[in-house]
Formats: structure tokens, sequence, C-alpha cells
């Protein structure tokens, strides 16, 4: 494994969901951590999920990456919570939660459980000017736990790929969001949809030369149809744009700070 690799440290940003809810049925999703960086050594760790994964949830889990000498494993630790973690954590109206994560890797700390997590933060986010400059048609990457499918021996997530169906620098039928033409399904929700490309990349007027990452996005719905048989999927997933996270997050984190 080269733990290095840019692809490779982005399978350890997300985690698997599991909660029970309150009429006993499971549900599933993806998180992911996402960093506040106040300023070079500082920042405040959450993990970032859909609020309709857990809106409904008395109890459940994630799963974390166990370490060793900095490096993963294939063994995990799972973090429990109840439908505490729900109260006061949602982000405005978009269906996103964000649940602070200091205390829980400070008991890690304290019980020298070493593990294994790489973060998105604020410096992925692309800026206004750099969407406007966005292709209508974008290659994108999402990873996270479809239908609760991951490796369960090597504890890694699952990475799709697919492209931009509707461009991100509009806002889907009047929506802080956009849609991807990729095989997005239940248990996908909550995970973090990037711009990922190696060597080169579209730009308006041709191609530019490099690398690129960026964090445009949360999944949170499959768009599904109506028929005589039942419901269809259509192979497009609804994302939140990452902006729209980041300001509503802001505010989020002021209000933590004024309840200290």
């Amino acid at each position: 494994m080269e733990i290095n690799d840019i692809s490779t440290q982005l399978l350890y940003t997300t985690v698997p969901i599991y909660a029970q809810n309150q009429d006993s049925s499971l549900a599933t999703g993806t998180g992911f951590l996402f960093s506040v960086r106040e300023n070079e050594v500082e920042s405040i760790p959450l993990l970032i999920t859909n609020y309709h994964v857990l809106k409904d949830a008395v109890a459940g889990f994630v799963e974390m990456h166990v370490a060793n000498n900095g490096i993963p494993t294939d063994k995990s630790i799972r973090v429990q919570f109840d439908k505490s973690v729900i109260n006061g954590n949602k982000l405005g109206n978009l269906d996103l939660i964000a649940i602070p994560l200091a205390g829980t890797f400070n008991d890690f700390q304290n019980r020298k459980i070493d593990i294994f997590f790489r973060t998105v933060d604020q410096n992925m986010i692309p800026s206004k000017e750099q969407i406007d400059r966005f292709s209508a048609i974008e290659n994108i990457t999402f990873i996270g736990y479809p239908s609760g499918l991951y490796d369960e021996k090597n504890k890694i997530s699952i990475v799709r790929q697919g492209i931009t169906a509707t461009p991100i620098w509009n806002n889907f039928k009047g929506e802080e969001v956009f849609l991807i033409d990729a095989g997005v399904f239940p248990g996908s929700s909550g995970s973090p949809v990037f711009i990922y490309n190696q060597g080169t990349y579209p730009i308006k007027g041709g191609i530019a030369l490099g690398n690129r990452l960026l964090f445009v996005g949360v999944i949170s719905q499959t768009m599904l149809r109506d028929h005589a048989t039942g419901k269809e999927y259509l192979n497009l997933g609804k994302v939140i744009n990452s902006r729209a996270m980041y300001r509503e997050l802001n505010n989020f984190i002021q209000r933590l700070k004024n309840n200290k």
C-alpha cells in the first residue's frame, strides 16, 4: 500500500454508519471526516452525513480504522452513538448533520488507541471563481458504502465514478444541489463527491496539465422513477453543493463556540 498516494488517502476519509430506527428498522449510510481549520495547528474535527440517515435513529455505531505505527490495519473499532447526536447538529435547512468528534478522539488518545483517518477540509472546496470555470460535464469520484457494501476484511470503502448530469455551477430546480450520472444507491447517502483528475483535466477552451482534487459536494439522494411494477433506479444522484455545506457549517461552529 502506498499510503501517501492521494487516491489511497481518500479511502480513509469515510466511515460506515449503521443506525437502528425507532421502528426497529436498520439504516445504513456513509459519513466522512471534515476538519474546519482555524489556523495552522488547530482544527475542529467533525463527522458529516445526511440528516435523513440519522433523524429517526435511537442507537447505532460508526466504524473507524485502527492503525499500527501510523499505518492503517485491517482492524476497526466501533464508536457507539444514541439519538442525542441529532440534537442541535442539523446544518440549517440542508439534509446534512455535523457531529463534533474532538471528545471521541480525546477518548481514543486517553485509551492509547491509535486510529487512522484522513479529513476533507475547507481548502479543498472550490471557490466561486473555480466553479464558474468548471466544464458542464466533469468527471466525479465518490466514496462510500452503497447498500452497506464494503470490503469488510480490509476495512476499505467502495470508490465509484461518474459525470455531472447537471452543471455544478447551476442550482438544480433552485436548490443548492446538482445531479450526477452514476451508480448511486441507498447507503451512498453522505458520500463525499470529488473532482479528482490526474495528468490532465478539461477547462473552458481546452485541456490543462496537472492534477486536481476538489471537494464539490455530498450525495443526499438517489433518483427513482415509479412505474407499474415498482420503483426503478435512474442512475442519477442528487449532490448538495459543498459551498452551501460549508456556509451552514460555519454557522454551526459559531453556535458551538457561543454555547461554551
